[in-house]
């Protein structure tokens, strides 16, 4: 029996017995794990705040091979993030980030890479006003983990060129008119290729430049602001991108589409 001590966030909790509920959980060091915490629907345990959703852990696990759940053995309230569950878009934006987690494969090699990811944005959340930039950010990172970012080079479709000027902080596309995000390709489709498709979104010149800027530059090297169409595009888009990978539709994505863009 392998013990083992990792800090871990907690992405999903489901009720167990009576008292007890089953933690779904992000570490630092092995991956996604899943076991019951005995006591985490009860004040009295002292176990009900360690099962909130998004909360950081250090837990202390068993684990035997072929079996689905792990014995957690300790289990220490880190930080709570507060805010994030005060908050109905940060919440929301939190259950987000949780969904893709879930569905990606997470190898125990890239574990603190994806831990260390959440875990930012989580503190972000807790910190900022521009929740659909962290959220978009987010989206970024994740994909360059999965190794699925897409190629803005060129147009996918006929090899074309997409920039009249490349510039890692102002690039310039070459058309005016809306390119296609083609999930299907990897990559986008210049004016000219487009085609409507369930695995394409439109975007505009701008929101195109801008997705390239922040795909290449660092956090702390941003300068070029998002418009809010450039991120509504932006959304859209990337939400077809994750639907196509995953072969699925992130239910939590239509709560948050409709609170973010409300106005």
């Amino acid at each position: 029996m392998k013990v083992i001590e990792t800090d871990g966030i907690v992405l999903k909790t489901m009720d167990f017995k009576e008292k007890d509920c089953i933690l779904t959980f992000l570490t630092a060091k092995v991956g996604k794990k899943a076991g019951i915490l005995h006591g985490g629907k009860s004040l009295r345990s002292g176990n009900a705040a360690k099962a909130e959703l998004f909360v950081l852990n250090h837990f202390e696990f068993s684990e035997k091979p072929n079996m689905d759940l792990v014995r957690i053995r300790k289990c220490e309230l880190q930080e709570s993030f507060p805010l994030v569950r005060k908050n109905y878009s940060k919440f929301l934006h939190a259950s987000y980030f949780s969904e893709l987690l879930l569905q990606c494969e997470i190898p125990e090699l890239d574990s603190h890479e994806y831990f260390d990811l959440l875990k930012n944005a989580m503190s972000l959340l807790s910190e900022s006003q521009t929740d659909t930039e962290i959220k978009l950010n987010f989206e970024i990172l994740l994909l360059k983990l999965l190794g699925i970012t897409p190629n803005l080079e060129i147009c996918f479709q006929c090899g074309g060129e997409l920039w009249q000027e490349r510039s890692e902080r102002n690039p310039a596309p070459k058309f005016s008119v809306p390119y296609q995000l083609d999930a299907s390709l990897g990559g986008v489709r210049c004016p000219r290729c487009c085609i409507p498709s369930s695995y394409s979104a439109a975007l505009h010149p701008g929101s195109l430049a801008f997705l390239h800027v922040r795909q290449n530059a660092k956090q702390s090297a941003f300068v070029f602001r998002p418009t809010q169409n450039n991120l509504e595009e932006l959304d859209h888009a990337l939400f077809v991108y994750f639907r196509h990978y995953f072969g699925r539709n992130l239910k939590s994505h239509a709560l948050l589409k409709e609170n973010s863009w409300k106005n």
